[in-house]
């Protein structure tokens, strides 16, 4: 009798419980957040291109229309994800609830599969978010074909975000190649170079006037001169610190010693010469502007990337 209780016991267990997930960071570790773009939508206008998001328990499908903006959603991170492409004519025939999106032939799945959502890596790995952009190849009536074209990967420790190219599939290059097509996207990389040019300049600037406006106002520089020091010293630094020795130095601690300390000492000189005061005052000016800029920047990328929306 105890035997045939424990089996319908099981058998209701089985009928009724619904698989649940936990999701558990390893310790020493952080999310980080990813976002994926197909950005040439637009140039397939008689096609609907769809995030097809299946629950791991496999009960149906919730599709949605992607345009080339916003990041592709599929919220619980156990969900899979389907990016299927359809004519528009033919999906506009029934509802989108109705679709069999996986056993339907005139619906195509994309060639790859495309990651979101949350991963995470270890806390000594300050990537904060990585941007994958995706470009539409070719839609034909068998074929629905995608390509990474870049990556974008952003850290929360001050250092520039790193941009990977990556080549277009050699058998469709000479159609991609075709002088009558022009795409042009905007340089991730180098946008937010001007950016963090842009506030290191404003910072170090004003510290420039605070310091000869007041504690050093003896030496009586003038206001056009101290405006030109500035831009020279933030021109002759920062372009090296984002191009040339992420190039060389993949580590971070290295990375960040070696980028300030030549800023540091590339700025007193400039600042040395430029305005004709003592070496030590322009090398105590240059580590307190650098300090306050590499301070702000870092509050900047944690603000960005740490904080929920």
């Amino acid at each position: 009798m105890n035997h045939m209780k424990n089996l319908l016991f099981s058998i209701v267990l089985l009928l009724f419980f619904q698989p649940s997930y936990c999701d558990v960071v390893p310790p020493n570790s952080h999310y980080v957040q990813r976002c994926a773009k197909i950005i040439n939508i637009d140039a397939f206008p008689d096609y609907g291109i769809f995030a097809c998001i299946q629950s791991p328990t496999k009960k149906g499908i919730e599709a949605y229309l992607i345009n080339s903006k916003d990041c592709i959603e599929k919220g619980y991170k156990f969900n899979a994800l389907y990016i299927m492409a359809t004519p528009r004519a033919y999906i506009e025939k029934f509802s989108k609830g109705s679709a069999q999106w996986l056993n339907d032939r005139n619906i195509l799945e994309s060639s790859i599969s495309i990651p979101v959502g949350e991963s995470y890596v270890d806390n000594d790995d300050p990537i904060s978010s990585i941007t994958e952009y995706y470009e539409i190849v070719e839609i034909t009536n068998t074929n629905f074909e995608l390509y990474k074209c870049k990556e974008i990967i952003s850290y929360s420790d001050g250092r520039p975000v790193t941009l990977k190219n990556y080549p277009f599939p050699e058998r469709h290059r000479k159609q991609k190649n075709n002088p009558e097509v022009v795409e042009i996207y905007p340089d991730i990389q180098v946008l937010s170079f001007l950016k963090a040019l842009l506030l290191t300049l404003f910072i170090e600037t004003c510290i420039l006037f605070l310091f000869f406006k007041t504690k050093y106002k003896e030496a009586t520089i003038t206001n056009k001169l101290l405006l030109f020091t500035g831009i020279i010293a933030s021109f002759a630094t920062l372009p090296y610190v984002w191009f040339v020795f992420p190039a060389f130095i993949q580590s971070r601690i290295p990375y960040i010693t070696v980028s300030e300390c030549f800023a540091v000492l590339v700025e007193s000189v400039i600042i040395y010469k430029l305005l004709k005061i003592e070496y030590k005052k322009a090398l105590l000016v240059s580590m307190i502007c650098n300090m306050v800029s590499f301070s702000i920047g870092l509050l900047i990328n944690w603000i960005t990337f740490t904080l929920p929306y």
